[in-house]
């Protein structure tokens, strides 16, 4: 009896030390996704606010044409559907172009 206690014991020791190696293992996995997250959003950041600078005219046209185009999406959950869908899909469509031809 009393060995029948020490394996059962014994194996839930194993699962809980598996248990824990399983947890680290995540977390360290998660850590470094958090990291290159981070770095990358970072530099993009740093991209987008270089470009601005440089071309403070585009940028300001392409942040007009977002707004419109978040305008027009916004607008599309009213009543006037048909025809704010096609203007809206078009116009959102080609600002979307615009947009990542100048941030490539």
């Amino acid at each position: 009896m009393q060995s029948k206690n020490n394996q059962a014991g014994s194996t839930a020791e194993n699962r809980w030390e598996q248990g824990a190696d399983a947890y680290g293992q995540a977390e360290q996995v998660i850590g470094d996704a958090y990291d290159k997250t981070t770095g990358k959003v970072s530099e993009i950041y740093e991209k987008t606010r270089s470009y601005s600078d440089k071309n403070p005219g585009k940028s300001l046209l392409i942040a007009l044409g977002i707004g419109v185009g978040l305008g027009l999406l916004l607008g599309a959950g009213s009543h006037h559907r048909s025809r704010t869908n096609r203007i809206a899909e078009p116009v959102v469509n080609a600002l979307s172009d615009v947009a990542l031809a100048y941030f490539r």
